[in-house]
């Protein structure tokens, strides 16, 4: 006898479609959420610990940054609303693929980053440079005596100074590297505890006054700082912080050298 297939049935073909539909859609939903908290603590750490302000923008950490987070949100949660299927046999193993090689993806570029996260603001002349921690060789880093300088800071970076050497040859090789971009912060077995360098930056320090006629947008931020202090203006000076993407300015006091702040404002008059 012929079977007869009801209309509800055919009726309800489209409604399993459209539920199939709905899965995958809120398969990828789950996946993009979280992938977005784990992008955000990541950018957390980098924002608090590695790269506290103002150094985040200044050595170009903003665009690496957003690269490895859009990435690893946007293409791991598109991957899934592609291939996702209920009925697919291989479906588990095929999510599991794609963890995998996000979360590479993604430790990849956390190591980069961290590569990459300035350690030191070294005093150097007449200003600090920024130097993060892929831009010290590691046979430089070998010739380093001073125990608190034998590892790399984690938690942000540390003002230190630093002295040539006494040896001619020494001191001739350190201004050979420099017409390469490689100078004497880039040597940190000639570092140096910043309070020691403090009275030479106190010196090389210039006015506040200058950089306030300067820079009309800063006045506000830097008139607050100044209230903070007994003499104010007179207390303060302020040197030039080199960076990989945009400079810095260092407020110093100049009663002791100490370095009360980092600003992100355009040191160069």
């Amino acid at each position: 006898m012929e079977q007869v297939i009801s209309p509800g049935f055919q009726a309800s073909k489209p409604q399993r479609s459209g539920a199939k539909t709905m899965t995958r859609c809120k398969a990828s939903a789950i996946h993009l959420s979280i992938c977005a908290l784990i992008a955000l603590a990541v950018l957390a750490w980098m924002l608090f610990v590695w790269y506290p302000a103002p150094y985040f923008e200044a050595v170009g950490a903003g665009k690496l940054s957003a690269t490895i987070i859009g990435v690893d949100v946007v293409i791991g949660p598109l991957i899934t609303l592609i291939i996702y299927n209920p009925l697919k046999k291989s479906l588990r193993f095929d999510l599991s693929v794609v963890a995998l090689l996000q979360l590479g993806a993604l430790l990849y570029g956390v190591y980069v980053v961290y590569e990459a996260r300035p350690v030191y603001v070294v005093f150097n002349v007449d200003r600090f440079d920024v130097v993060a921690a892929n831009e010290l060789d590691p046979n430089e880093r070998n010739k380093v005596s001073r125990p608190e300088f034998q590892s790399l800071p984690l938690t942000g970076p540390k003002f230190v100074g630093a002295v040539l050497p006494s040896d001619r040859e020494e001191r001739e090789r350190i201004l050979f590297a420099a017409v390469g971009g490689y100078d004497l912060p880039n040597f940190p077995q000639y570092y140096v505890p910043y309070a020691d360098r403090s009275a030479e930056a106190i010196a090389r320090s210039k006015p506040l006054e200058e950089l306030k006629k300067k820079r009309v947008k800063a006045q506000p931020k830097l008139a607050a700082l100044e209230r903070e202090f007994p003499a104010g203006a007179r207390d303060l000076g302020f040197l030039p912080v080199r960076a990989r993407k945009k400079d810095l300015t260092a407020i110093i006091d100049r009663r002791n050298g100490n370095v009360v702040t980092v600003l992100p404002i355009d040191p160069w008059l």
